[in-house]
């Protein structure tokens, strides 16, 4: 399964990448309420998506989650290069449409993981709201510290977070007694929240994160 998803997690993104470098000028164009179109449609758009290939592809709705949350995964990858690299990979747009792309990635980073979820879990999201809230706030304290570059120039953050907050949902998971079969259920509804929150602290950055 993990190969299979993660093939098509690919493609999906990288098709997503090409079509915004070829044709991204138009997708940020003002839709309703000054919000781009791209961001109403595009998470939208995935989620069905998503859901119809689970449907297509007859994945039993017990491993649906786990399918669509190794989808999600290459996006992230990814993206990251996208985020961090925009003027270059995407020479056609303004690099001041770097914030918004950022946001719309979120948003479907969110929607593929919710189009492989029949139901949401309550406590999970609430855990992940905590989790991501309280990310937000020990950044906005201290964030200065955490994003201070380390080897070759990459922040010591990046470097430890990602792998500090892999040890810290296995902990939870494992002291709130999750089965093993729905540990990835229950991390990808703490994931969720930190997509919509991360939408909130990108458009929102400087006010968020004033600098000392």
């Amino acid at each position: 399964m993990i190969v299979r998803w993660m093939a098509v997690g690919f493609a999906v993104w990288i098709a997503i990448l090409l079509a915004f470098r070829f044709v991204g000028e138009w997708a940020f164009r003002e839709g309703p309420w000054g919000v781009p179109w791209m961001l109403l449609i595009v998470p939208l758009a995935l989620w069905a998506i998503t859901h119809l290939l689970l449907l297509a592809m007859r994945v039993t709705p017990d491993d649906r989650s786990e399918a669509a949350s190794i989808m999600a995964l290459p996006g992230l990858l990814v993206g990251i290069y996208e985020i961090n690299s925009f003027a270059f990979v995407f020479p056609n747009l303004d690099a001041s449409l770097a914030g918004e792309f950022a946001i719309l990635m979120f948003a479907s980073y969110a929607a593929v993981i919710l189009g492989g979820r029949t139901t949401l879990t309550v406590r999970w999201m609430a855990v992940g709201f905590a989790f991501w809230i309280g990310l937000a706030a020990a950044f906005g304290a201290a964030g200065n510290i955490a994003l201070q570059p380390g080897p070759g120039g990459v922040s010591y953050a990046f470097l430890t977070l990602p792998l500090a907050l892999l040890v810290l949902t296995y902990i939870v998971v494992k002291v709130m007694g999750v089965a093993v079969n729905d540990r990835s259920e229950a991390a990808t509804t703490m994931a969720v929240p930190g997509f919509l929150v991360g939408l909130y602290e990108v458009d929102r950055f400087a006010v968020l994160f004033p600098e000392p």
